[in-house]
């Protein structure tokens, strides 16, 4: 992900590293490399694609905040500032990843912290849209995670910061014989995620590690380059979402060998994405890190690493056992993956029975996106009053989901609370911006817009206008049959069953 123009306010950074040197002064070492781990922050696995995230908190209040070495800066989410009221101001400027662009907000904050780091009063930059509504309240960038050595360790899902004197010529790779290390070099000032060479069929690439990003990727022109075929079918094999709006397209690949060090990944699958200037080839995501243990040693420009088990590049291509266990262990968001999983019978064969199991389990433990999909279940089997108290549930874990307020205002007007649903629906609507998607449809339910002019803005037209213009179908035949107006709703639907049935 790379913002334009945008820099970590430096007060953070000067008051983290304060911090770190003052832990450090405090611990034993030994006289020549002073190599102290200073703190350690727990993981865990959060929202459906099941990111790498840690505690934190914004003023005062427990957040959960994303560990995304590929995010070039830290921001809060939307999600973040409207569980906390708290007021945003454009910028002007825009972040640039996986899902196209997003617009940069700021806001001010009294407190925010995250492990050991705590700083008072200052402003935030703010990330707009997502692919989907982050469950996570900000996101810890490279400058953050960073600025000292840092050692990641999925097997026991935590982080180590180290604080590291005269350690220039020794080697670091202190937990096993079998530790590769290779050089690496800084990316540029602000970013400080740094750049290492890696080989795809022989062929030298360049590649960071982003902790943001669920599985490993090759970007389309590298993968030419490494001789790989890239003609892509129509159908991707899946979608990868982040910073943007968009659900990017993603199809997969085969190198013969992968090469990172003294390590050879033979038959390596990676997930091709269509973007160009990136700035960087391959990107190695959590699926990496599940399979090695990883040194980041700043202190050196140097990156040490060891493999510990399982596949390097799983790309969730089949039901993997870390997220069977992550379920077994009580995790509702990956017990919803599991519930999804069964139910589409996309990895495994599909079962029911398992799918609906799962889902009351993830409903119990809480996780949002579990009573989102259950609340819109429980809609469409009639149940209004039992969808509304779920949606209610899951909009006040995810503030900022639109398209589940639209479909509360539908819940509470087939439970017969027309002016709860239109004063829920408003309050939603008016903490986001004017001009912001899907509020044209929220404009529609509260009678501040007529059909022909929802339509008008919604064409189906491209890609996105037809996403939309889909969209925009769909929930105006659900208003109109909440409505008592089923004939209508579905002579709208049928108009355009053929732009919609392609899976736009």
């Amino acid at each position: 992900m790379k913002p334009t123009n945008f820099c970590l306010p430096a007060r953070l950074a000067a008051l983290v590293a304060c911090a770190l040197s003052l832990q450090a002064q405090a611990a034993s070492a030994p006289a020549a490399c002073k190599f102290v781990p200073v703190a350690k922050l727990p993981l865990r696995y959060t929202s459906p694609s099941l990111m790498i995230t840690t505690a934190g908190s914004i003023n005062g209040t427990p957040a959960e905040l994303l560990v995304d070495t590929g995010a070039y800066q830290t921001f809060f989410t939307r999600t973040g500032t409207e569980r906390r009221n708290m007021p945003l101001r454009r910028t002007g400027k825009f972040a640039f990843g996986v899902g196209g662009s997003s617009p940069i907000f700021e806001t001010r904050y009294t407190d925010f912290s995250a492990g050991f780091a705590r700083v008072s009063k200052g402003f935030m930059p703010v990330l707009g849209d997502f692919g989907f509504t982050p469950s996570f309240d900000g996101l810890l960038g490279s400058t953050f995670l960073l600025q000292t050595d840092l050692e990641i360790s999925l097997a026991s899902k935590e982080i180590t910061f180290f604080h590291t004197e005269h350690c220039d010529d020794t080697y670091l790779g202190y937990w096993g014989a079998n530790v590769i290390d290779i050089p690496f070099k800084p990316h540029d000032e602000l970013g400080l995620n740094p750049h290492f060479t890696v080989l795809v069929n022989g062929k030298e690439m360049e590649a960071f590690i982003d902790t943001g990003a669920a599985t490993s990727s090759i970007l389309r022109d590298a993968a030419k380059a490494a001789g790989i075929e890239v003609e892509l079918p129509d159908l991707p094999s899946h979608h990868s979402t982040g910073v943007g709006t968009r659900k990017a397209p993603t199809w997969m690949v085969t190198a013969r060998t992968f090469q990172i060090g003294a390590e050879t990944v033979q038959n390596a699958e990676l997930a091709v994405v269509d973007m160009r200037n990136h700035g960087v080839d391959v990107i190695l995501g959590a699926d990496f890190l599940r399979a090695h243990r990883v040194l980041f040693a700043m202190s050196q420009q140097r990156l040490y690493f060891s493999y510990v088990g399982g596949e390097p590049f799983g790309q969730r291509r089949k039901l993997e056992p870390w997220i069977k266990a992550e379920a077994d262990a009580g995790n509702a968001d990956a017990q919803y993956v599991l519930a999804e999983t069964y139910s589409s019978g996309k990895l495994v064969p599909r079962d029911g029975k398992l799918a609906a199991g799962w889902l009351d389990k993830a409903v119990a433990g809480g996780s949002p996106y579990a009573l989102l999909s259950s609340g819109f279940e429980l809609m469409q089997r009639g149940d209004a009053p039992a969808a509304a108290s779920r949606l209610r549930a899951a909009l006040d874990l995810l503030p900022a989901e639109r398209q589940g307020a639209l479909w509360l205002y539908l819940a509470r007007v087939r439970a017969g609370q027309p002016d709860l649903a239109a004063q829920e629906l408003a309050a939603t609507f008016a903490r986001g911006e004017s001009d912001e998607w899907p509020k044209p449809i929220a404009d529609f339910y509260l009678g501040k817009l007529t059909l022909d002019k929802l339509l008008a803005q919604a064409p189906d037209d491209g890609a996105k206008g037809r996403t939309r213009h889909c969209q925009t179908v769909a929930s105006v035949a659900l208003w109109q049959m909440a409505h008592g107006q089923a004939d209508q709703g579905k002579a709208l639907a049928a108009r355009s069953a053929a732009t919609c049935d392609r899976g736009n």
